[in-house]
């Protein structure tokens, strides 16, 4: 365990500079093949002084010398003076940098200017070479051989001594929480010398340039560098010398390039799956069904059902999905970069988006001015070779062939626009999923015109795959996707449906703007005044306190003095739990609960919601469709058209989508946009951020193949506590730090009760109930652990034995009506509750553990007092059937 002393450390967050050695372009390691060094294994097992770039940690010496903290290696280029710019949270996930805070319209501003600081990059206008001059230098390359599979050998891990693995551990730490250089070497050194004054004799901890030299050869990344033009225009393949057509000079004067971007190959790093044992098991474990028509994972949607016979033949190959997004390093910066993020998608849905098993091959360090293609041609050259040829990886316990495929490649509006080379949301036919045509309209706010789309157009009838394959520059597409070249490429599906960026940053914020009255002249047909949407803010904040924090993805935050601080998942949570409360109460307060704009905001919650679970049914599927027409169909008929975003059309495809690809969850881009916010905090380099980029990347897949390798149960899932009680026949159901105790006659009476009800005859009525029951402090119910506030037990006698507690239950509770129809419709529960959060017809009862559903929280009324909404994760408004809501 790392002291407490070093909590104080993370402070010091500074640049952290490069001490990786770099990979020159004469040395890089191919891509089809592993350069296998025997030196590796001979000089571990002899114990020999390392004394090559290549090889195993050697067990260290003794002499003290050997352990001087002198970092070497090349420093990476920064500046001091905004140190502490980087403060943004690690979770971010909102694309600040494309997506304008509270709009719902990406960004389509003009590339910015490139890096001036680097000498050896001007401001000097080149002039250009002619269109139909300029040749790309990948049109010059040889045809890529796909018949040869991609061969890996994976050694065992090497065993390491007490001090290399506690250096290691020490390193995991000071990256993850993104410590300065100078903290690191002074922790090492108060350590060594602590080590060195105990009159135990103990080796040293390694200097941080060892530590990261050892890993580098335990775990080689296979890092290849590529050319780039310094201005951003293109990546070059490996040994061009090219020039670009920007005509900018692309060397420095010892022949190097002046930029380069780091690749480190897909194949390389799922070899190091492969070769662990218990992920490998996983891999060959497809998700199954937990019901007819029931689908729990992008392997249930038609398009995996459809492509598995002919593609996932052997159990071991691998579905991945690919994120492509923008972002900037600085706030208020120049330095942009799109990152290139993987996700595994034939791991387990509860370890695939876990930081220790997921990939980023590179970040683009670039604008790319429009030929993102060059830089993912490294990325597509793999997969087509994995796709047809495959992969072998030789390991301890056998050699293993598989295959490996992209499912989608996914992103926000703008990243999605640049992979199908569409004309964009703001063309004749902006839509990227349908044909439909988009009507040319005065903004909301009065200046310029804009693309809307309030029209009808068979849902039906998408884009045919001849759009994406051929180029349709009648219809938006200018020419064909690379990834259309993929046996994997199913259509305008491939590019998936982001439910983040979609629901979350763009129509929950966008609905928040016509309810709050930003668009005045705009008839929005739910318009609050100012002093409503503060109480609708401030009872947010009231409520935070009744609500656990670990429950909820995105944070309840008050809308009216924080919206600039509303992340996705932020917006997310609103949606789900605040409009159909807070903002529905106030709604039904100025218009009346049974008007039509009241049920169109409640279908367009429900349809959110339904589209937001993990497991979706036929049934849902169609109440989706349903709801989102009824959203339609008001913002069509009501609303003024220059309110209908590309994005308010988008929801209209998420029952396509959902039917092709299985649950929005199962592809969101969530993953990427925290991975996004950890390289915000970690990129420092202004005069090189891409190298920075490179080598931050570079330390996490060290860090990740370390800890999988040497510390894999503890990824694997949640240990389960050392003290605990499983009742024979629940195996999903623990008691932790159980403890026997004698209960009295007042938990003898619902004990009573609910054996009675459990059993058809009247035995429980007078039988002896043993007064010794367990007790625990915590109860761990499939991966959710419960804390206990005062009587959590598990009981037993009558020759059986239940895993029970003891709960409170709320009564008055009731539920929200709304709707236009005859029958109306309940929307969400809510109960009358006192300041000390009760209420005299509360009662207590004992039933099974399994009636356990979730956390839940509570939201405080902006316009009754003492209401408050009942909220959970999994809530969805209008399916509430009203009860009696317990609480443990």
């Amino acid at each position: 365990r790392i002291p407490d002393y070093l909590e104080s450390l993370q402070a010091q967050i500074i640049q952290d500079p490069e001490v990786l050695p770099s990979v020159s372009f004469e040395e890089q390691p191919g891509i089809l093949q592993q350069d296998v060094d025997e030196e590796l294994l001979d000089a571990h097992s002899n114990n020999q002084e390392d004394d090559g770039p290549t090889g195993s940690p050697q067990h260290m010496m003794t002499d003290w010398d050997d352990y001087d903290v002198d970092m070497g290696g090349e420093m990476d280029v920064y500046d001091y003076e905004d140190d502490n710019s980087q403060v943004r949270d690690n979770n971010d996930d909102q694309n600040t940098d494309y997506t304008h805070a509270g709009t719902d319209v990406e960004d389509c501003a003009s590339e910015e200017a490139y890096d001036t600081t680097d000498p050896y990059v001007t401001n000097t206008v080149e002039p250009t070479i002619a269109n139909e001059e300029y040749v790309d230098a990948w049109e010059n390359e040889p045809p890529l051989c796909t018949n040869e599979p991609i061969a890996y050998t994976e050694y065992a891990p090497v065993p390491l001594d007490n001090h290399e693995k506690k250096s290691f551990q020490i390193y995991c730490w000071i990256q993850e929480n993104n410590i300065s250089r100078g903290a690191y070497e002074e922790l090492v050194k108060l350590l060594n010398k602590w080590i060195k004054d105990d009159d135990i004799p103990r080796v040293p901890l390694l200097s941080p340039y060892k530590t990261e030299s050892d890993l580098g050869k335990l775990f080689d990344l296979q890092e290849v560098k590529y050319r780039m033009c310094p201005k951003g225009c293109r990546l070059f393949p490996k040994g061009s010398s090219s020039p670009c057509k920007c005509e900018a000079p692309q060397f420095k004067p010892n022949g190097q390039p002046i930029k380069a971007m780091s690749y480190f190959p897909l194949a390389k790093q799922l070899s190091s799956f492969v070769a662990i044992k218990d992920t490998r098991d996983m891999l060959k474990e497809t998700p199954q069904s937990v019901g007819q028509g029931v689908m729990t994972d992008i392997f249930h949607g038609s398009v995996y059902q459809n492509l598995k016979d002919d593609l996932f033949i052997s159990n071991l190959d691998i579905a991945v999905s690919l994120y492509i997004d923008g972002f900037r390093t600085f706030n208020g910066g120049n330095a942009n970069m799109t990152i290139l993020h993987i996700v595994i998608m034939s791991l387990p849905a509860n370890i695939r988006y876990k930081k220790e098993f997921m990939i980023q091959v590179a970040i683009l360090p670039a604008d790319h001015t429009g030929n993102l293609y060059t830089y993912l041609k490294p990325l597509l050259n793999e997969l087509r070779i994995l796709q047809d040829a495959g992969m072998k990886v030789a390991c301890d316990d056998g050699e293993f062939s598989l295959k490996v495929h992209l499912m989608l490649a996914s992103g926000d509006i703008i990243g999605v626009q640049e992979l199908i080379h569409h004309k964009g949301h703001s063309s004749d036919y902006g839509c990227r999923q349908c044909r439909i045509l988009s009507t040319s309209l005065i903004g909301p706010a009065g200046k310029g015109r804009a693309r809307y789309y309030p029209g009808t157009v068979a849902m039906s009838s998408p884009r045919p795959v001849e759009d994406f394959s051929q180029g349709n520059a009648e219809f938006g597409i200018k020419k064909k996707t690379e990834f259309s070249e993929l046996k994997s490429f199913h259509g305008y599906t491939f590019f998936g449906l982001d439910e983040m960026h979609l629901i979350g940053a763009n129509c929950t914020s966008k609905i928040w703007s016509m309810i709050s009255g930003e668009f005045p002249n705009v008839n929005s047909t739910f318009e609050l005044d100012n002093t409503t949407c503060k109480a609708i803010g401030a009872a947010i904040a009231k409520s935070t306190s009744n609500i656990p924090s670990s429950i909820f993805e995105g944070t309840f935050r008050d809308i009216f003095k924080k919206r600039g601080s509303m992340r996705s998942v932020d917006w997310i949570v609103f949606m789900q739990c605040v409009l159909p409360t807070l903002v529905f109460e106030q709604l039904a307060r100025e218009y009346g609960p049974y008007a039509p704009q009241v049920e169109a905001l409640m279908s367009y919650v429900i349809g959110c919601c339904l589209a937001l679970q993990w497991e979706i049914d036929q049934d849902d599927l169609v109440n989706i469709k349903k709801h989102f027409q009824n959203w339609h169909l008001h913002m069509k008929n009501e609303v003024d058209h220059n309110m209908y975003t590309i994005n308010f059309h988008l929801l209209r495809h998420i029952h396509g989508t959902v039917k092709a690809l299985g649950p929005l969850r199962a592809y969101s881009t969530r993953s990427a946009e925290r991975s996004i916010g950890f390289f915000k905090k970690h990129v420092k380099s202004r005069v090189s951020p891409g190298e920075n980029a490179g080598n931050v990347i570079k330390r996490q897949l060290l860090m990740r193949n370390f800890s999988r390798v040497y510390y894999g149960d503890d990824y694997l899932g949640e240990e389960p506590e050392k003290d605990e009680y499983t009742v024979p026949g629940y195996p999903h159901i623990e008691l932790w730090d159980p403890r026997l105790s004698t209960t009295d006659d007042t938990m003898l009476v619902p004990l009573r009760t609910y054996w009675h009800s459990f059993f058809v005859d009247n035995r429980a009525e007078n039988a002896v109930l043993d007064t010794n029951i367990r007790i625990g402090k915590r109860l761990y119910i499939s991966g959710t652990v419960y804390n206990c506030n005062e009587y959590p037990q598990s009981e037993r006698k009558l020759n059986q034995e239940h895993p029970l507690c003891l709960v409170k239950v709320y009564a008055n509770i009731k539920g929200t009506k709304y709707g236009t129809g005859v029958r109306k419709k309940i929307g969400v529960a809510y109960g009358n509750r006192g300041e000390d959060n009760s209420n005299v017809a509360d009662k207590v009862i004992v039933t099974h553990v399994d009636n356990i559903k979730g956390y839940a929280g509570m939201l405080k009324s902006s316009l009754v007092e003492d209401r408050q909404y009942m909220i959970y994760p999994d809530m969805i408004p209008g399916e509430i059937r009203v009860g009696e809501i317990g609480m443990i």
